[in-house]
């Protein structure tokens, strides 16, 4: 859905008359009409299976997590009219730093949809559709905290590479440095040959011109 809030999906138990689909605004249930709507919600909540990762499973209790959305599948006590569990589900977002009392109000809003269309959610669901929000903030965590390793990682790497570029560079200039005055040695070297030369030439010379 276009908000953030919670969404909801449930089987008709008939199999006939069209599933009950809502969002969390005071349980209005989408109209069959809203096709659009229906449609977006039933793409997440693929998305989420299919893509995600189940970390919840007792039962007909589900979990599932892709990136910071979720997906809980909760059953209720009544069963469809050929006898299969109907699981109540239940869509939104994990948020950025979800209060303590959370997992909570996950369960209650569950309970609270179930009620709209006539369901029930039996404490023992109620307890475990609770540890499978667990599950899901659990793992929400720890991507977190590999998030957070993963940057972290990546400062240090960066500012090794950062001082390894820098000795580099020194090291570059210091060998510019040595080859230009080697070349400079060279030049002086070179002069002073070429001055012993002359000089020994002009030796040469003074000796013949006045060698009496």
């Amino acid at each position: 859905m276009n908000n953030r809030g919670l969404s909801f999906r449930a089987q008709s138990l008939d199999n006939k008359t069209p599933d009950p689909v809502a969002v969390q605004i005071d349980n209005q249930i989408i109209p069959e009409e809203d096709t659009d709507k229906r449609r977006e919600l039933a793409q997440n909540i693929s998305e989420v299976v299919s893509d995600g990762t189940q970390v919840f499973s007792e039962g007909s209790h589900n979990a599932f997590l892709h990136g910071d959305r979720f997906l809980l599948e909760t059953p209720p006590e009544e069963l469809d009219n050929a006898g299969r569990v109907t699981p109540i589900l239940c869509y939104g977002h994990v948020p950025d730093k979800p209060p303590a009392s959370w997992s909570g109000k996950i369960v209650k809003a569950v309970v609270g949809f179930a009620e709209h269309i006539g369901r029930t959610i039996s404490p023992e669901s109620q307890e475990i559709a609770g540890h499978g929000v667990d599950a899901i903030l659990e793992e929400t965590l720890k991507k977190n905290r590999m998030r957070v390793i993963g940057k972290t990682l990546w400062g240090v790497g960066m500012g090794v590479g950062a001082s390894v570029i820098a000795v580099l560079i020194a090291f570059v200039k210091v060998s510019t440095e040595i080859t230009r005055l080697r070349k400079r040695r060279k030049k002086v070297l070179w002069g002073a040959g070429i001055l012993v030369i002359v000089l020994a030439v002009l030796g040469v010379i003074y000796k013949i011109l006045f060698r009496e």
